[in-house]
């Protein structure tokens, strides 16, 4: 466990904040989950990607590439992606919110489409708390590992999710025309909160709401991508 530095008291407690979770998306990787000090209304914790991977098709991706992507490009099927992050810590006592941190790459499509063909368009992208086991190397939209197969394809369909993932938005955040590359966040504050009373942790799943409309894609780094401030994290504020 690495203790990193803390903030000046004279800073306000959500400038500190802000600070914080900046400082910690260029600080890059770190091996285990990490205590960020006293926020000054609790203890800030930064909590790693263990394992995530996209979903499209009936092949796994995990070695595909190093990013996760999600939504339809044009000729392509759909995809939704998948990802775990470390268990809350023990010292925890309560969850008072917590942040999923996505480092956005690219909208993409093939490379012999036309920008007509393949139009950037906005992506509304939800976040949802999985109910089922998966692994990284064995996930398609069809499987979650080589020998069990999800309840639906792609744990739901038409933007919605079946009973391998919990009905209820965590949040929804919208990538729009035109974003730069840099950290989307996103609140999961309603999983964190689960898997620290008890609830098993099998991660998220993320999915664009108009998933089925032709257009570009939308691709994130994965903890693949050897970059220090691009990997996925969380970032979960305690109660003392």
């Amino acid at each position: 466990m690495q203790l990193l530095p803390r903030k000046m008291a004279s800073i306000s407690v959500l400038n500190s904040l802000a600070l914080i979770v900046g400082f910690i998306a260029l600080y890059g990787q770190v091996n285990g989950s990490s205590s960020l000090g006293d926020a000054g209304i609790g203890n800030l914790w930064r909590l790693e990607d263990t394992q995530d991977v996209w979903i499209e098709g009936t092949s796994n991706k995990m070695n595909t590439a190093d990013q996760l992507l999600v939504a339809k490009s044009t000729s392509f099927q759909k995809k939704r992606f998948l990802v775990q992050f470390e268990n809350i810590p023990a010292m925890c006592t309560s969850v008072i919110w917590a942040k999923m941190h996505i480092s956005f790459y690219v909208s993409g499509h093939a490379g012999w489409h036309t920008p007509s063909q393949a139009p950037n368009i906005v992506r509304p992208l939800q976040v949802y708390r999985v109910n089922s086991e998966w692994q990284e190397s064995q996930a398609t939209s069809i499987k979650r590992t080589s020998s069990l197969n999800w309840n639906q394809p792609y744990l739901g369909s038409n933007g919605q999710v079946s009973i391998d993932a919990n009905p209820n938005v965590l949040s929804t955040v919208t990538w729009f025309i035109g974003q730069t590359s840099s950290y989307m966040q996103f609140d999961v504050t309603g999983a964190a909160s689960y898997w620290k009373m008890g609830g098993p942790n099998n991660g998220l799943l993320v999915l664009a709401t108009n998933e089925d409309v032709d257009g570009t894609d939308v691709r994130f780094y994965s903890r693949r991508h050897n970059v220090a401030g691009t990997t996925p994290f969380m970032t979960v504020l305690c109660s003392y």
